[in-house]
């Protein structure tokens, strides 16, 4: 074989000229992975958050959903508590009517109790500040017994669910 000096340099060269060419494609190309992969593990991480943040939001939903599932059963009792209540007062000092006030005070003590073992607290409290967030006022009464802008007498009972006030108590209140 007869190969020339001269095209085995040309070769040689070209194949050098090729290999440094495919070598910088080739470091070009692992750049793009290594930033792909960076960006790859930040997505990740973003998703990751995202899908923490979703979840934190779905739970607080769900508690707040099962907390609150009895606000409209409540509101719909309420006014039976409120006649059941009534009828005590009215009754409870006629000795003719003494059972009927017993059965009646029986079912409004188990009411109560089915409330409260449902974390509803009942605003019921006399001599107490009135607080507008949780009193409505509805009459001022002069009186000497009670400091001023104190709760006097419970017209109607209020009621709170998981600090969320269901109904405010209707009150009268003191001035001097």
């Amino acid at each position: 074989m007869n190969f020339k000096k001269e095209n085995i340099n040309t070769d040689i060269l070209k194949e050098s000229k090729m290999y440094l060419k495919n070598k910088n494609y080739i470091s070009i190309l692992e750049l793009k992975k290594k930033k792909l992969k960076e960006k790859l593990l930040d997505i990740k991480k973003k998703n990751q958050v995202l899908l923490k943040n979703f979840n934190t939001k779905i739970y607080k939903k769900l508690e707040l959903t099962y907390k609150f599932s009895l606000e409209k059963i409540i509101l719909s009792i309420l006014p039976i508590l409120d006649s059941l209540e009534i009828a005590c007062k009215s009754i409870q000092n006629y000795p003719e009517y003494k059972e009927i006030y017993k059965k009646l005070l029986k079912n409004n003590i188990f009411f109560r109790d089915i409330l409260l073992k449902n974390n509803i607290k009942i605003i019921e409290e006399t001599n107490v500040l009135f607080d507008p967030l949780i009193h409505q006022a509805m009459f001022l009464k002069k009186t000497k017994h009670f400091k001023k802008n104190y709760v006097v007498e419970i017209i109607q009972k209020g009621y709170i669910l998981h600090n969320r006030l269901l109904r405010a108590a209707m009150v009268s209140v003191s001035t001097n």
